[in-house]
């Protein structure tokens, strides 16, 4: 008779950690397999790809080179995940073309966004390929000329230089949030950072909402925006929604192929520190301005704003000047007649082309209760005096220019920020072959014309258009900012930067117009004019950009950050991927890479003697190498060490599952509307259960769900929208909100979050 042994309850005993019996890779020999196909499984994981057939099976035209396939390949796979994506690559590298491609393979209608200096280009670039679109242009979103009847039934807006709309203050960005509701958005451009990290966060909710990347640690992005966040978890997840590759990868990454992928050489630059006015004249009036104290705790920045004008032009100086003078006489008259100086008023008096000043200038200048402080006679009896002193016959900055332009018979643009400057240097340079270009006007010497007329004279290879007449000829194009973004103009050979800019993403994006790949010539050069002795301590320009270059390569904005999921994604495409399992491969150092997934997201861990952390872009070098290696013929003794890993990793998976969980249901910082919302329509729904009306109770049901989950920026603002108009708010219409938005992409943390240890390997001594 067969003795069955009794199992008491004292026998039991608990597991250590449970999530390491979920996390289990498979017991014996079976599970281990060939080190290529694991590393694969892993890569194709970390970056949400389809199947190698999937990816196959999908064709591109043959008029992208072949670094832009596997951008256009993965650019697919995030918009499908996640209804959105970043394609972030260094200028030059025909980010334009790619998002064409991924735009028209997905068969649908798209809309294109982009500044309206570079409409001509795209419908040039839309022309050639045979493909239509409506355009919308970033200046239309600014004013009132879009509105959300205008939008069209699409599925797909493509938004072109995407870093304008980084700042959710900007009537651009809460326009276009709501028109994108429902709908995929493609963004693209070189500089996604430009001041702090919180750039990337804005853009990314236009598409995600506030803690869709908790699994990843980041719980918040609106947390995150204001720096409340783990830089490196943060970066890692923007790589993984990011195609943002420099131009050393794309070098060293891919071949030639059918269309020829060659840039020119940079020469060293060179660097001039010169003044706009001898010494002692700068000194005079650096320290005139110095003494200025007008606009309340915009005085510091106001000074700044004269002192940089003064380094660009004594023109540029006046005219500042004379903007300041009337900012003073309208706070003063305002304040006698017991009034307050608008927005408006602001913006009369500091026009385009001071955008990032304005978004610091508002708050400091026209705070909420209103009103601007009295100043002093003083104060403008001072800007009286400086105007008179800033005239002067003699530019020495200027005059090196000229002698500049005389090395060499080599096309050349000279930026500046100061249309004042633009206009100075026109007449400081007549005799030569100078056009200018300022927005959307331009100027051949004294004679008007357009800044497409312009563009096409000065630079008609890049733009495909005919050799201009004689007299239209044009060797040195003077522009402004405006110009430093996304056009060709490749015929120059050299960037002067006659004015440094406010932000170091602006001087990659002003020689990003010369320095790309369909380049005539074979060596480029670029020149930085630094401000003069006497205003270098009071701007220290140099050292402000320092800073931001330094918050740029933290927040990955030097695209290091971002390089390993290219550098992963040619393992996940070529290599043949298993089942989930796990191998082993003999190393100097012991160490384990765990690709799990939590949720809807994926993470990768890496394990050594002295613990374990989440690290992806470390687990994609480790994966690397293991593509590259061949299993351990004792594989099966370095389980014990993979066993602990994992235990160890189990408390790290937790606590993402347990933010993830906070997140959906109870943040301390939920957003304002959900707050309120929720437990009101929670008493709706408890009264149609009382009522037995079992629809309604459903149709509430998903209601809450979608508040739980947050909101992507435009969805939030169509709610804010409802919840602060004038007529009373129902129930009823928030669910007429709520069922005209799509329903929530199907991912796993909707639903129960779900731990699974996707790929895992170990390194270590045979």
């Amino acid at each position: 008779m067969l003795s069955i042994p009794r199992i008491l309850s004292e026998h039991l005993a608990p597991l250590s950690e449970p999530l390491a019996c979920l996390l289990a890779p498979g017991a014996g020999a079976g599970a281990i397999a060939a080190p290529a196909g694991v590393a694969a499984l892993g890569a194709r994981a970390l970056l949400d790809l389809p199947s190698s057939e999937e990816i196959e099976k999908r064709r591109w035209p043959g008029w992208l080179a072949p670094h832009q396939v596997p951008a256009a390949e993965r650019l697919a796979a995030i918009l499908g995940k996640h209804r959105g994506a970043l394609l972030a690559d260094a200028v030059g590298l025909g980010k334009s073309y790619v998002a064409l491609a991924v735009a028209l393979a997905r068969g649908e209608p798209f809309v294109l966004v982009v500044p309206a200096v570079l409409v001509s280009q795209w419908r040039a670039l839309l022309k050639e390929h045979g493909a239509e679109a409506p355009i919308i242009t970033h200046e239309g979103l600014s004013g009132s000329t879009v509105r959300l009847t205008d939008r069209p039934t699409v599925r797909l807006f493509l938004v072109d230089e995407a870093h304008r709309f980084r700042n959710p203050g900007t009537r651009r960005y809460r326009v276009l949030a709501r028109l994108v509701v429902d709908a995929s958005v493609l963004l693209v451009t070189a500089t996604p950072v430009h001041n702090r990290i919180g750039d990337i966060c804005h853009l990314l909710r236009l598409f995600l909402r506030d803690h869709d990347l908790t699994a990843l640690g980041v719980p918040s992005l609106l947390k995150a925006a204001r720096g409340d966040c783990d830089r490196r978890a943060l970066t890692a997840a923007v790589a993984r929604l990011a195609v943002s590759r420099s131009r050393g990868r794309v070098r060293a990454g891919y071949g030639l192929g059918r269309v020829p992928l060659a840039f020119p050489i940079r020469a060293a630059g060179r660097s001039w520190r010169v003044g706009c006015a001898p010494d002692a004249v700068l000194r005079e009036l650096a320290a005139g301005v110095a003494r200025l104290h007008g606009g309340r705790d915009a005085a510091a920045l106001f000074r700044l704003v004269l002192l940089s004008q003064l380094a660009s032009s004594l023109p540029a100086f006046r005219a500042s000047l004379g903007r300041y003078e009337a900012f003073l006489e309208q706070g003063a008259a305002a304040a006698t007649d017991g009034k307050t100086l608008t927005r408006a008023d602001f913006r009369r008096l500091f026009p385009a082309g001071t955008e990032e000043l304005q978004l610091v200038f508002l708050p400091l200048v026209l705070p909420p209760e209103g009103g601007v402080s009295t100043t002093s006679e003083r104060d403008r009896d001072l800007v009286r005096y400086l105007k008179d002193r800033a005239r002067s016959n003699i530019d020495p900055k200027a005059e090196a220019l000229g002698r500049l332009l005389d090395e060499g018979d080599v096309k050349t643009i000279v930026f500046v920020q100061a249309r004042a400057t633009l206009h100075h240097l026109m007449r400081q340079l007549r005799g030569r072959r100078v056009a200018a270009v300022a927005g959307d006007r331009g100027w051949f010497g004294s004679e008007a014309a357009s800044c497409e007329e312009v563009i096409r004279a000065f630079a008609p290879r890049a733009q495909g258009a005919s050799p201009p007449t004689a007299a239209l000829t044009t060797d040195v194009l003077i522009a402004t900012d405006l110009l430093s973004e996304g056009l060709n103009l490749q015929d120059a050979a050299r960037v002067i930067h006659y004015d440094l800019p406010w932000s170091p993403a602006r001087l990659a994006q002003r020689e990003g117009r010369i320095d790309r790949a369909a380049s005539p010539h074979s060596r480029i050069e670029t020149t930085t004019f630094l401000p003069p002795e006497p205003l270098a301590a009071a701007l220290a320009v140099e050292r402000r950009l320092a800073v931001k270059r330094r918050v740029q390569a933290r927040a990955g904005g030097g695209r290091e950050g971002f390089d390993w999921c290219d550098r992963l994604q040619g393992i996940a495409t070529t290599i043949p991927a298993p089942h989930r399992s796990w191998t082993a491969i003999v190393a100097r150092e012991r160490a384990a890479v765990l690709v799990i997934r939590i949720g809807g997201r994926v993470e990768g861990f890496v394990g050594t003697d002295a613990g374990v952390r989440a690290d992806p872009e470390q687990a994609a070098l480790l994966l690397e190498r293991a593509a590259r290696a061949e299993r351990a013929p004792d594989a099966p003794t370095q389980r014990p060490f993979l066993d602990r890993v994992l235990r160890q990793v189990g408390p790290l998976c937790r606590r993402r599952l347990d933010a993830v969980e906070a997140a959906r249901w109870r943040a301390a910082d939920r957003d304002r509307l959900s707050r309120r919302l929720i437990p009101w329509v929670l008493s709706a729904a408890r009264r149609a259960a009382v009522q037995r009306r079992p629809a309604e109770l459903h149709r509430l049901d998903e209601l809450v769900s979608r508040l739980a989950l947050g909101m992507t920026a435009g969805e939030e603002l169509l709610l804010e929208d409802l919840v602060t108009r004038r007529a009373a708010l129902s129930v009823r219409d928030v669910l007429a909100w709520h069922e005209r938005l799509r329903p929530p992409l199907a991912t796993e943390d909707v639903a129960v979050p779900q731990v699974e240890l996707v790929a895992a390997v170990v390194f270590g001594p045979a």
